[in-house]
């Protein structure tokens, strides 16, 4: 019996294990598996790219303009999705809920989108505007009467954006 438990145990395991991949998914729908790096560039250093080592050997070089997600494990951005932005850039998922955040790898950019929208430029925090940055993020909690009437007795800087946004989401869970 022991023995049938062990089996059943390390089997468990390994499917566990066996399902912690790293992947890209491209424009055009294809899964790639394997290990994914960042590739910085020496001439351009503001430029990302990744590069995926395929199980097989392949090296190849992804590109805001043909990857949909990556999801890395342990590359420089920890455990993350990464998503492509206007086919120019690639952004990291900081917040998951109704509504995502996202920040420019390498920048201090903000991203959103809210349900299954497209990501778009919703700057806030930083060298930016309070008032305009609090506007921008308004616009995403006005279904929620509650959140947006604690939101509006707050400045529009980061930390009280990012608090409002992680609020938001997990009333809506």
């Amino acid at each position: 019996m022991k023995t049938i438990i062990l089996l059943f145990n390390m089997l468990v395991l390994s499917v566990c294990i066996a399902q912690e991949k790293e992947y890209a998914v491209t424009k055009k729908g294809d899964t790639l598996y394997g290990k994914i790096t960042r590739a910085n560039s020496f001439l351009s250093p503001s430029k990302v790219r990744f590069k995926l080592k395929e199980s097989n050997g392949n090296k190849r070089f992804l590109y805001p303009n043909g990857v949909e997600t990556i999801y890395s494990l342990k590359g420089v951005d920890g455990e993350c999705i990464i998503k492509s932005v206007y086919d120019k850039w690639f952004v990291k998922m900081i917040i998951d809920g109704k509504i995502k955040v996202y920040q420019q790898l390498d920048g201090v950019i903000f991203y959103t989108s809210k349900g299954h929208s497209e990501i778009k430029l919703t700057d806030f925090g930083g060298l930016n505007n309070r008032k305009d940055s609090h506007s921008r993020i308004r616009l995403l909690l006005k279904d929620n009467s509650e959140i947006l009437k604690e939101f509006d007795a707050l400045e529009g800087t980061q930390n009280n954006i990012l608090y409002i946004i992680e609020k938001y989401n997990n009333l809506e869970e």
